[in-house]
Protein backbone atom coordinates (compact mmCIF):
# COMPACT_ATOMS: atom_id res chain seq x y z
CA UNK A 1 0.00 0.00 0.00
CA UNK A 2 2.80 2.41 0.91
CA UNK A 3 4.59 1.54 -2.31
CA UNK A 4 1.45 2.29 -4.35
CA UNK A 5 1.02 5.67 -2.60
CA UNK A 6 4.67 6.53 -3.24
CA UNK A 7 4.30 5.57 -6.88
CA UNK A 8 1.22 7.80 -7.24
CA UNK A 9 3.03 10.75 -5.64
CA UNK A 10 6.00 10.31 -7.99
CA UNK A 11 3.74 10.02 -11.03
CA UNK A 12 1.81 13.13 -9.97
CA UNK A 13 4.98 15.17 -9.54
CA UNK A 14 6.23 14.07 -12.96
CA UNK A 15 2.96 15.14 -14.54
CA UNK A 16 3.07 18.52 -12.80
CA UNK A 17 6.65 19.08 -13.88
CA UNK A 18 5.72 18.28 -17.47
CA UNK A 19 2.83 20.75 -17.34
CA UNK A 20 5.07 23.59 -16.18
CA UNK A 21 7.20 23.44 -19.31
CA UNK A 22 5.59 25.37 -22.14
CA UNK A 23 6.32 23.81 -25.51
CA UNK A 24 4.50 26.47 -27.51
CA UNK A 25 7.56 28.10 -29.04
CA UNK A 26 6.52 29.96 -32.20
CA UNK A 27 8.18 28.54 -35.28
CA UNK A 28 7.45 31.46 -37.63
CA UNK A 29 8.64 35.08 -37.57
CA UNK A 30 5.15 36.50 -37.01
CA UNK A 31 4.98 34.84 -33.58
CA UNK A 32 7.89 37.01 -32.39
CA UNK A 33 6.74 40.37 -33.73
CA UNK A 34 5.99 42.80 -30.91
CA UNK A 35 7.46 44.84 -28.08
CA UNK A 36 9.67 43.29 -25.40
CA UNK A 37 10.64 44.74 -22.00
CA UNK A 38 13.80 44.12 -19.98
CA UNK A 39 13.39 41.69 -17.06
CA UNK A 40 15.83 40.45 -14.44
CA UNK A 41 15.59 37.87 -11.67
CA UNK A 42 18.12 39.74 -9.52
CA UNK A 43 16.54 43.09 -8.68
CA UNK A 44 19.33 43.87 -6.19
CA UNK A 45 21.91 44.02 -9.00
CA UNK A 46 19.78 45.40 -11.81
CA UNK A 47 17.76 48.17 -10.23
CA UNK A 48 14.60 49.04 -12.19
CA UNK A 49 15.91 52.58 -12.70
CA UNK A 50 18.92 51.19 -14.60
CA UNK A 51 16.63 49.77 -17.30
CA UNK A 52 13.47 51.86 -17.17
CA UNK A 53 13.68 52.83 -20.88
CA UNK A 54 14.92 49.46 -22.15
CA UNK A 55 12.68 47.98 -24.80
CA UNK A 56 13.15 45.80 -27.82
CA UNK A 57 10.75 45.98 -30.77
CA UNK A 58 10.66 43.31 -33.48
CA UNK A 59 8.75 44.60 -36.51
CA UNK A 60 6.87 42.53 -39.09
CA UNK A 61 8.97 44.02 -41.91
CA UNK A 62 12.12 42.36 -40.49
CA UNK A 63 13.50 45.46 -38.78
CA UNK A 64 14.11 45.96 -35.07
CA UNK A 65 14.50 48.84 -32.64
CA UNK A 66 16.53 48.37 -29.46
CA UNK A 67 16.27 51.20 -26.92
CA UNK A 68 18.43 51.26 -23.80
CA UNK A 69 18.80 53.81 -21.04
CA UNK A 70 17.37 55.28 -17.89
CA UNK A 71 17.55 58.29 -15.64
CA UNK A 72 21.02 57.01 -14.62
CA UNK A 73 22.23 56.06 -18.12
CA UNK A 74 22.09 57.89 -21.47
CA UNK A 75 19.43 56.73 -23.92
CA UNK A 76 20.68 54.86 -26.99
CA UNK A 77 18.74 53.49 -29.95
CA UNK A 78 19.92 50.78 -32.31
CA UNK A 79 18.08 49.83 -35.49
CA UNK A 80 18.71 47.03 -37.92
CA UNK A 81 17.50 43.76 -39.42
CA UNK A 82 16.42 40.70 -37.42
CA UNK A 83 16.08 37.07 -38.43
CA UNK A 84 14.61 33.95 -36.88
CA UNK A 85 17.02 31.01 -36.92
CA UNK A 86 15.44 27.67 -35.99
CA UNK A 87 18.25 25.70 -34.34
CA UNK A 88 18.24 22.04 -33.41
CA UNK A 89 17.75 22.80 -29.69
CA UNK A 90 15.87 26.08 -29.75
CA UNK A 91 15.23 29.02 -32.05
CA UNK A 92 17.30 32.21 -31.91
CA UNK A 93 16.47 35.78 -32.79
CA UNK A 94 19.54 37.06 -34.60
CA UNK A 95 20.37 40.71 -35.13
CA UNK A 96 23.20 42.20 -37.12
CA UNK A 97 25.16 42.62 -33.85
CA UNK A 98 23.90 39.91 -31.44
CA UNK A 99 21.70 36.89 -30.98
CA UNK A 100 19.09 35.99 -28.39
CA UNK A 101 18.14 32.37 -27.62
CA UNK A 102 14.37 31.95 -27.27
CA UNK A 103 12.64 30.39 -24.26
CA UNK A 104 8.94 30.18 -23.52
CA UNK A 105 8.05 30.01 -19.84
CA UNK A 106 4.48 30.12 -18.52
CA UNK A 107 3.30 31.35 -21.92
CA UNK A 108 5.79 34.26 -21.94
CA UNK A 109 8.21 34.54 -24.88
CA UNK A 110 11.67 35.40 -23.54
CA UNK A 111 14.70 36.49 -25.53
CA UNK A 112 17.63 35.62 -23.26
CA UNK A 113 20.24 38.30 -22.65
CA UNK A 114 22.22 36.34 -20.06
CA UNK A 115 20.78 33.04 -18.87
CA UNK A 116 23.36 32.71 -16.06
CA UNK A 117 22.37 36.09 -14.57
CA UNK A 118 18.66 35.66 -15.28
CA UNK A 119 18.25 38.59 -17.69
CA UNK A 120 15.91 38.59 -20.66
CA UNK A 121 13.50 40.61 -22.79
CA UNK A 122 9.88 39.51 -22.25
CA UNK A 123 7.23 40.00 -24.91
CA UNK A 124 4.40 42.26 -23.80
CA UNK A 125 1.05 40.51 -23.71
Amino acid sequence: MLMRALLLVMLGSLLLTGCQTDHSIPMDRQGYVGTYAYKSMDTAVDKPTDHELDRFVLKADGKYLLVRGSSTKPKTETEGIWNLVNGSQQPNIELDHAGYPVRVKRGEIRLLINDDLGEWYAKAK
